[in-house]
């Protein structure tokens, strides 16, 4: 093992100053970047180690520069997102002219929106080896049998149970918001995965439809209903796109025996809608009757000062809209909507250029899920177009594109679109 490291012009005598072939650093520096980037993967879900995601980031991108450094080019590959992206970035920073604090709108965009981009580049750039697709499955698979085993374990430790919503599922992410949002995000890679005889034995095939039934009940027990809706949208999508008809009269009949039997009490999570006047909401149980009153207050500024944001981050509402904040319940610190918080705090621009990149993102991946010759890429791809889909729906009805669940959104983005190299390295 140790000749395989050590030059020609240097006998494999021991000493530890024998240089490495010159040939070799390239790969040496791809591998760390993989490496760096399947541990990455593999903790963003985990609560409370952002040091470790931070410093495994770091090190991909150092194992990124030292590849540019050996090959003395520049390896950031082209992808359909470049200009959407682009874009999307220079609104945020000119959000920062009207923004109500600007040294925490520019903080938000460096640790979300750059860091974003920057994995995606990452991702992007990683995934041109035909066998690094089956690595990130693995990962996503036994990633998510951690999760899910641990948030039944936890659920049940608590007291929770299937006709109550009062305690709810958050596994080992920081609650169960960005827990279901993990879980609509992983869904589709595991429904299509299962779904291809050609990539599993029975045995295993026969294990992952357990997790995937494993899912859907953790999904059920973070009592999340956008959670819910976007779950069956990603089944009749896939069942839809794969010309799958058992996949499609499952998602019916599931669906339609979840509507007649699941508890009142969890469906309605004992709200009710606003009856006050002049848009403001009594204190109810949850949020759906004060999302309302948060939507046609985003709706109003945003007729008023359609091009004029109040910057960037989710905080900056609970400064420019004080009086709301005192009159509405604490949960209710920004507008509870991935597009509105983007209208509200960027402008009509910030919705347009973020409409603009999840629209390209789930064109280019429906499109390559089609087209793509290896069937990691085509299978890879369509699972990314349906996680587009589901991850705007679950976030329609709150705004997780942030933290962890955004920098996995913008992995496996990343991922998928830079994966096309594959099917031309095999063509050649």
């Amino acid at each position: 093992m140790i000749k395989d490291f050590v030059s020609p012009a240097f006998p494999a005598t021991g000493s530890a100053t024998a240089p490495l072939h010159r040939e070799r650093w390239p790969a040496l520096a791809d591998r760390g970047l993989a490496i760096s980037l399947a541990l990455f993967l593999f903790a963003l879900p985990l609560a409370y180690i952002t040091a470790v995601r931070e410093i495994l980031l770091g090190a991909a991108a150092f194992f990124w520069l030292a590849a540019m450094g050996i090959r003395r080019r520049i390896l950031i590959p082209r992808t359909p997102l470049d200009l959407p992206l682009l874009c999307l970035v220079a609104v945020s920073f000119i959000s920062l002219i009207w923004a109500v604090n600007p040294a925490y709108s520019f903080k938000e965009i460096k640790g979300e929106l750059l860091k974003g981009c920057l994995v995606f580049y990452l991702a992007a750039y990683s995934a041109g080896r035909p066998e690094r697709l089956p690595a990130i499955w693995l990962i996503l698979v036994c990633g998510n049998l951690m999760m899910v085993l641990y948030a039944f374990w936890d659920f049940w430790q608590a007291g929770g149970n299937l006709a109550g919503y009062y305690i709810r599922a958050g596994s080992l992410h920081a609650g169960y918001g960005e827990f279901g949002t993990y879980l609509i995000t992983v869904f589709p890679y595991l429904l299509i995965l299962t779904l291809e005889r050609q990539f599993l034995s029975k045995k295993n095939r026969v294990g992952l439809l357990a997790l995937l039934a494993l899912n859907l009940l953790a999904i059920y027990i973070t009592f999340g209903r956008a959670m819910w809706i976007a779950a069956a949208a990603e089944f009749f999508l896939i069942g839809w796109i794969g010309n799958r008809k058992k996949i499609l009269l499952g998602a019916m009949a599931g669906l339609l025996l979840f509507m007649v039997f699941i508890p009142r009490t969890v469906c309605l999570h004992g709200e009710r809608l606003s009856v006050s006047a002049s848009g403001t909401s009594t204190a109810v149980g949850g949020t759906a009757g004060d999302l309302l009153d948060i939507w046609k207050l985003a709706f109003q500024y945003i007729q008023e000062r359609p091009f004029q944001g109040i910057g960037f981050g989710r905080s900056s509402f609970s400064e420019a809209f004080p009086e709301f904040r005192a009159q509405h319940q604490p949960m209710l610190w920004h507008a509870h909507n991935t597009l509105l918080d983007f209208a509200f705090q960027t402008g009509i621009q910030g919705l347009v250029a973020l409409l603009w990149v999840m629209g390209v993102a789930g064109f280019h991946c429906f499109r390559r899920g089609r087209q793509a010759f290896d069937p990691w890429v085509r299978n890879f791809s369509l699972a990314s177009g349906v996680m587009v889909v589901g991850f705007l729906i679950r976030n329609f009805f709150d705004d997780f594109f942030v933290d962890d669940n955004a920098l996995m959104f913008w992995f496996l983005i990343g991922t998928a679109l830079g994966s096309s190299k594959i099917q031309s390295w095999k063509t050649l």
